[in-house]
C-alpha cells in the first residue's frame, strides 16, 4: 500500500521536471542576454572611436531592441515558475487538505502554459533580430 510521501512524490514528479526545463530555458535567456548586452557594449564603444556610425547605429538599434526583447521573455518564464509553482504547492493543498478546487488549478496550469509559450515567442522574434542584427554587420542587409 503506497504511503502518502509516495503520492507526494508521484503527484509532484512532473512538475520537477516542468521546472528543470524553465531553469534550463532560463540558463539559454541569460546566456543570450548576455552576449547581446556585451555586443551593445561593443558597438556602442566602435561608435564612439569611429567616424562612420550609420552602420554601427544600426546594428545598435537591433541589438537593444534584442536586449528588450530578452528581458520580456525572462520575466514572462518568472511568470511561468511562479505560477507553477502555485500549481504545484495549490496541488498538494487541494489533493491532501481540500482547499482549492480543480477549476482553479486548471486556470493557474493554463496561465502557466500561457506564459512559458509567450517567453518563447519572445525569443523566436529574438533569433529573428539577431539575424538582423548579423546581416546588417556583415553589411548584407543595409
Amino acid at each position: 500500500m503506497p504511503s502518502k510521501l509516495d503520492d507526494i512524490v508521484d503527484l509532484i514528479t512532473g512538475s520537477l521536471v516542468l521546472f528543470s526545463s524553465i531553469g534550463l530555458f532560463a540558463l539559454t535567456l541569460n546566456a543570450r542576454y548576455t552576449h547581446a548586452i556585451g555586443r551593445v557594449r561593443d558597438i556602442y564603444d566602435d561608435i564612439k572611436n569611429n567616424d562612420e556610425t550609420s552602420k554601427l547605429a544600426k546594428e545598435l538599434k537591433v541589438m537593444v531592441f534584442r536586449c528588450h526583447l530578452l528581458k520580456w521573455s525572462f520575466g514572462l518564464l518568472l511568470c511561468s515558475g511562479i505560477s507553477s509553482g502555485i500549481f504545484l504547492l495549490g496541488s498538494i493543498f487541494s489533493r491532501y487538505l481540500g482547499y482549492l478546487n480543480e477549476d482553479t488549478l486548471l486556470f493557474i496550469v493554463v496561465f502557466s502554459v500561457f506564459f512559458i509559450f509567450s517567453s518563447m515567442i519572445f525569443l523566436f522574434i529574438d533569433v529573428m533580430a539577431s539575424l538582423k542584427a548579423t546581416l546588417i554587420h556583415i553589411e548584407i542587409k543595409k
